[in-house]
């Protein structure tokens, strides 16, 4: 069975929750364009099917220098 996700924003609070990382990893995330925030009504979130992807890439690069 397929679960379905879907697409939502997330704030800074579930971001960092969502990574397990201090503020300080996550504005560093921003700082260098590897996440992207975005202001809905002037406040900051997170898009999820971005936090998936950078998720997905940093096991990606784990796995090449396992082998």
């Amino acid at each position: 069975m397929q679960i379905e996700q879907y697409r939502h924003l997330v704030d800074r609070g579930g971001l960092i929750a969502r990574l397990c990382l201090p503020d300080e990893k996550v504005q560093h995330l921003i700082d260098t364009r590897q996440l992207q925030s975005l202001r809905v009504a002037g406040e900051e979130r997170f898009d999820s099917l971005d936090i998936d992807l950078l998720i997905d890439t940093y096991k990606t690069t784990a796995s090449r220098r396992a082998q």
